[in-house]
């Protein structure tokens, strides 16, 4: 078969699907499972060469963000054995754990595949051409869910996007988290309210001053101290570089420069000017920069800052009771973009379907910080206990539509809802 590009090849058949979801990170791996327990057959393929994305290789070891019972945030939680509590997890266990629950639950897994270009014909989806060790190949599916965080599918499809803040398009800064042993205080720090005093001076005034007199990077004005999985450890979350864009190959190979760079500035400052920090050294980092926020794929609706502030609920839900403060990392500078009061003035509030349906293209689902919102409502949903919610929803949704032999514009959300809440996901109070 060919497929018309700027090159005409014939391409090999890799697999078929039904259901076809691209990235592994945690929206990608719930949706994957939730579409096979609704009996389709399931092709995830992810770029890197372990599944769980942030979970895993992103080090992120803590999930952060709250939804409604029932959803797969709790099952994760007992496979990371934490309960779905926000504490630390092993992420080297956690890349077994994860990719066993996968081929228990029948999803067949490519890893170092890439996805090089959406296959299409006119504005449907039939799948995708991904690059592998033996050359490019094809992926046939039904219906495909992109849950690549940078909506990579959806825009390569044709599907509108937005970027950034209003103002300048800037986008979230990027970081490259890490973790270090060797600490002998009990300091912690998540949030700029942590203000503890340190030697009889406040915690952050000293990461402050730091900044000014350039012990620490432009960009770095807190350094975030988060309790590790054993004493003496702790995971650091204080790399920060603004103005890249993380769909850029060369923004990313420099923002992986740049950020690994900062990690040994500021484990000298912790070095030297954090009693108890003396002895401090590093013991592991992320695989790759995260990047808060790139794409934003046009839905049929756009969740707005203002439903958030509301906690606004919808008759299409698919996650309930959503919440996390407004966590904008200055896009401009170091800190939040926003105050304590305003960050934290969230409510519970829900992400309709409408969210999950990019604008433009058939047979295409997006989940994950990729769905269709505006710049500050992203800063809320993007979290990954919330993710999760998102690629569960979506799963569900792919297979009912692949049983239906309809797009999944087409599906009725009532028959997405009834699935979810059979298995004991809370959608309404």
């Amino acid at each position: 078969m060919l497929i018309n590009h700027s090159y005409s090849l014939e391409l090999p058949l890799m697999d078929q699907a039904d259901v076809l979801v691209i990235g592994a990170g945690p929206a990608g791996i719930c949706a994957a499972v939730a579409a096979a327990r609704q009996g389709s057959r399931v092709v995830l393929v992810e770029r890197s060469g372990a599944v769980g994305g942030n979970l895993t290789l992103g080090h992120i070891r803590t999930c952060m963000g709250i939804v409604g019972p029932g959803t797969m945030k709790e099952e994760i939680g007992e496979l990371l054995g934490t309960g779905g509590a926000c504490v630390p997890h092993n992420v080297e266990e956690a890349k077994f754990a994860l990719t066993d629950w996968l081929h228990k639950n029948g999803v067949i897994v490519y890893l170092q595949t890439p996805m090089a270009e959406v296959w299409t014909e006119g504005n449907r989806v039939r799948g995708v051409v991904v690059s592998t060790p033996q050359g490019l190949a094809r992926v046939e599916a039904v219906c495909t869910v992109d849950a690549t965080g940078d909506g990579m599918a959806a825009a390569l499809a044709g599907a509108p996007f937005q970027v950034g803040r209003p103002k300048d398009g800037l986008m979230q800064p990027a970081s490259l988290l890490f973790t270090i042993g060797g600490v002998e205080s009990a300091l912690v720090c998540t949030h700029e309210s942590d203000d503890t005093p340190v030697g009889g001076q406040s915690y952050l005034a000293l990461c402050e001053q730091a900044n000014r007199e350039g012990v620490l990077p432009e960009d770095v004005t807190i350094v975030r101290l988060y309790g590790g999985e054993r004493p003496g450890e702790r995971m650091v979350n204080a790399t920060q570089l603004c103005r890249v864009d993380g769909t850029k190959p060369s923004d990313i190979a420099r923002s992986d420069w740049e950020l690994r760079r900062q990690i040994h500035q500021v484990v000298e400052f912790l070095r030297e000017k954090i009693p108890g920090f003396e002895r401090c050294y590093l013991l592991d980092g992320a695989d790759f920069p995260g990047f808060r926020e790139t794409r934003r794929i046009e839905g049929e609706y756009i969740l707005t800052e203002e439903d958030i502030l509301e906690g606004k609920t919808f008759p299409d839900v698919l996650v309930h009771r959503a919440n996390f403060c407004f966590d904008t990392h200055n896009p401009a500078g170091g800190g939040q973009a926003e105050d304590l009061e305003t960050a934290r003035s969230t409510r519970p509030y829900d992400i309709p379907y409408r969210c999950f349906l990019p604008l433009k293209v058939e047979n295409l689902l997006v989940a994950g910080r990729c769905i269709s919102g505006t710049h500050k409502a992203h800063s809320s949903y993007r979290v990954m206990n919330i993710c999760m919610a998102m690629g569960e929803a979506a799963g569900i949704a792919a297979a009912l539509s692949v049983r239906r032999s309809i797009s999944p514009r087409r599906l009725d959300v009532r028959e997405i809802q009834a699935a979810l809440i059979a298995g004991g996901v809370a959608l309404f109070d």
